[in-house]
């Protein structure tokens, strides 16, 4: 479940990366990347919290 956690931080982090690179891109897709990052993140901080 530790791997599991950690793969979501990664993939939420790289997301937001993402989200921040793409200044006068696509807004949907921008915001999407963003979004999509924040759940990814808030789900692994959760889960982390949980199983304390």
């Amino acid at each position: 479940m530790k791997k599991r956690t950690s793969s979501f931080t990664v993939i939420g982090l790289l997301f937001v990366g993402i989200g921040l690179t793409l200044v006068n891109d696509n807004m949907y897709l921008k915001y999407g990347f963003l979004i999509l990052g924040t759940a990814f993140l808030l789900y692994s901080i959760s889960t982390m919290i949980k199983n304390k």
